[in-house]
């Protein structure tokens, strides 16, 4: 339940964005990605069926997480590398609306290395599959880094279905969901700007979205651009680029889909352009060096089973659990990026009626191509940088006010998902 802020030309930010305003690690910059599950039918009256979760509930989840990142200048130069670490807390306030039955999700992410960010979900409950679905109707967030702030809005029309219970082995879903997003970005100090990215992304990551960026500094206003991207599965994605300030007619890009193992990428438009106008030869970059996969975009959750909470867990190694493993994957074919995580968690009882997330180990790679795009760093194919990494959330302090709901619903014992913002990526 990952989410990238898609859409312009902005270099890699460099502040820690932790969890829902999570930057994508390529050379555009990132947009919060929602994903969709089933689709829950029924008006939203009806997901206000008594929940599994007891609230009000504070839980506090320390994270850390530790990567390292390989950059290639060339098709053969050999890479840089460089490690990377963050740690923090993660605090999550679980409250409810007795009138609407709708929870509010208020969660406070604080980095060590100065960064806060403040994320608002509200989320509902609806029977669904012989169980309960937890579906998040939306998200917004507040991101400060130094001279950075972020700020940005998720909104879900069928609602993103994070989780289904009961946690029986075997079960399965998919949390991809369709989802309306916007991220607005200022920045201060020496090299200021100001960016807004909005985006429409079906279920199954094809979309469309646009961007403006604007330099603030002085008289330097060569950098404004305006962007829009539409991205497709079963015919060409098609980039649309803008630089009016600095010179240059509109540039449109076609990325065709992958033929012989080649991609071909046009770049169209009147002369003068940001980009040598005609047609480049990618090498396939995609997973398996073939054709698109089925879908851009997939967000799977299997429950395994009863397991003991491994060494990565820490103090509670050894204790037992419930474990669900989520597989996600990521495609772009315009900005040229293919992101990757599995995420293992695993359920325990935290505090009376609070059968919750104990511990959630993380491991995700982030991988950037030289796939033609204006933005990227050429078009040989390969890979321009790889992030790989493991970030690690354990919850400690648990903090429980009177009970308000029942904590048995349908069997189930009180247990909800911890939001998108326990999916910690750190990006740059």
């Amino acid at each position: 339940m990952q989410r990238y802020l898609r859409g312009g030309a902005l270099a890699a930010i460099g502040a820690v964005a932790i969890g829902v305003a999570a930057c994508a690690g390529h050379a555009g910059t990132p947009l919060p990605d929602a994903p969709q599950a089933p689709a829950v039918n029924g008006p939203v009256a009806a997901v206000t069926a008594t929940p599994p979760v007891t609230a009000p509930v504070l839980i506090v989840y320390p994270y850390t997480n530790r990567w390292t990142t390989q950059t290639w200048s060339g098709p053969t130069a050999t890479p840089s590398t460089s490690p990377g670490s963050d740690s923090g807390r993660i605090t999550v306030n679980f409250k409810i609306d007795k009138k609407t039955g709708i929870y509010h999700v208020i969660e406070r992410i604080k980095s060590k290395s100065g960064s806060l960010e403040d994320l608002n979900s509200a989320i509902a409950f609806a029977r669904h599959r012989g169980g309960i679905a937890q579906i998040i109707l939306s998200d917004n967030y507040t991101f400060t880094a130094g001279t950075l702030t972020q700020t940005g809005m998720d909104t879900y029309p069928n609602g993103q279905n994070s989780v289904d219970f009961p946690l029986t082995a075997g079960r399965h879903w998919s949390a991809a969901a369709a989802h309306i997003s916007y991220v607005n970005i200022q920045q201060g100090g020496s090299n200021p700007f100001a960016q807004n990215t909005s985006i429409t992304e079906a279920r199954d990551g094809t979309y469309h979205g646009q961007t403006s960026f604007s330099s603030l500094k002085g008289g330097k206003n060569q950098d404004n651009y305006a962007s829009t991207t539409r991205v497709l599965l079963d015919r060409a994605s098609v980039y649309r680029l803008s630089e009016r300030a600095a010179g240059y007619n509109r540039l449109t890009q076609v990325f065709e889909l992958p033929e012989g193992h080649v991609i071909d990428v046009r770049s169209l438009g009147r002369p003068p352009l940001p980009v040598k106008r005609g047609t480049v030869k990618v090498p396939d970059w995609y997973p398996g060096d073939g054709p698109l996969p089925e879908t851009l975009y997939s967000d799977d959750f299997r429950v395994a089973g009863p397991a003991k909470m491994p060494s990565d867990c820490g103090q509670r190694q050894g204790q037992a659990s419930t474990k669900v493993v989520e597989r996600f994957a990521n495609l772009d074919p315009v900005q040229g990026f293919y992101n990757t995580y599995t995420a293992d968690y695993y359920l325990a009882q935290l505090a009376q009626n609070q059968y919750w997330f104990a511990c959630i180990v993380e491991p995700y790679e982030n991988d950037t191509y030289a796939n033609g795009w204006a933005m990227s760093a050429g078009d040989w194919g390969g890979l321009t940088s790889r992030q790989i990494g493991k970030q690690i959330l354990i919850a400690t302090k648990v903090k429980s006010g009177a009970p308000n709901v029942a904590p048995q619903v349908l069997g189930l014992p009180a247990l909800a998902l911890p939001s998108v913002a326990f999916r910690t990526q750190i990006r740059r």
